[in-house]
């Protein structure tokens, strides 16, 4: 009878051991990215139509408000939309609570808030909000500003300005005017999203292609020297710090930690837009 085998088989060769772990860490480099990349784009797409969907909301509800012919795009606005509730206290009051008797925009909005901790005058909170820069208005309630980065010098400081959450399209005009009816008498609205990878980091443009190696052109998250050129004149920054490090810093720009330095995340400013024809009475 031949019994089996018990020998335990001999390892790999002195010059091959170690092989496999070179291997799987140049693979897994690559998986990585393609999974990062993937989930990322994921939350890209999705951040892009429940932008579009917003815009298409606030739209409709504006179109459709029964508002005196002569009404601006900011009073009907305030009729659908409180962008106080862009920033929920929830050591204070809930989720349901909050947004049980809210504006039909907000609820479009609440799918891209997010729960956070941010400290603002040394007191930390628990908080639903919108992603973005933490805005005290001049009635004392916080709401969210939308960072637009115009800029960036050679080292990655960045120009930003910012941006209200919902704003018309320029050019559009809401109140009815008889002698221009083609541009006017129209709701046109933007929706703004920040989009921060969570798991990819911010590079500026390399000069040499873009097929050539970039890890010194990696954005640096440099919050001190962040220049404001545009802002709303209705408040002004909290100065508020987030513990979710892709919206971290006052200016809601984020930082992560790559490549041995805080740098910032990969972010596109993604917007969508709508346009509704108002139904109005106007009399001659």
């Amino acid at each position: 009878m031949i019994q089996p085998s018990t020998s335990v088989p001999r390892g790999l060769p002195h010059s091959q051991r170690g092989s496999i772990l070179i291997e799987f860490a140049l693979v897994a480099l690559l998986l990585y990215l393609l999974l990062a990349a993937t989930v990322e784009l994921g939350k890209a797409v999705y951040s892009a139509q429940a932008a579009q969907n917003a815009a298409r909301v606030a739209a409709r509800e504006l179109a459709l408000a029964p508002l005196p012919p002569q009404a601006t795009f900011d009073e009907a606005l305030a009729t659908v939309f409180d962008p106080a509730l862009l920033f929920v206290d929830l050591d204070a009051t809930t989720v349901d609570a909050a947004f049980a008797n809210a504006p039909p925009l907000n609820h479009a909005l609440k799918p891209l808030m997010v729960f956070d901790r941010v400290t603002i005058g040394g007191a930390t909170r628990e908080v639903l909000r919108y992603p973005g820069a933490v805005w005290v208005t001049s009635g004392g309630a916080n709401t969210v500003k939308v960072p637009l980065v115009v800029d960036r010098d050679a080292d990655g400081v960045e120009t930003i300005e910012l941006r209200d959450v919902v704003e018309a399209i320029p050019g559009i005009q809401y109140a009815v005017d008889p002698s221009a009816p083609s541009t006017s008498g129209i709701a046109g609205v933007r929706v703004h999203v920040p989009f921060q990878a969570a798991a990819l980091s911010g590079f500026q443009a390399n000069a040499a292609g873009p097929f050539e190696p970039n890890l010194d052109g990696a954005i640096v998250a440099n919050d001190g020297g962040v220049n404001v050129v545009s802002a709303p004149s209705d408040g002004a920054l909290a100065g508020a710090d987030s513990e979710l490090p892709v919206n971290a810093g006052p200016y809601g720009l984020g930082r992560l930690f790559a490549l041995g330095k805080e740098v910032r995340p990969f972010r596109k400013l993604i917007t969508g837009q709508s346009l509704f024809r108002r139904e109005v009475f106007a009399g001659p």
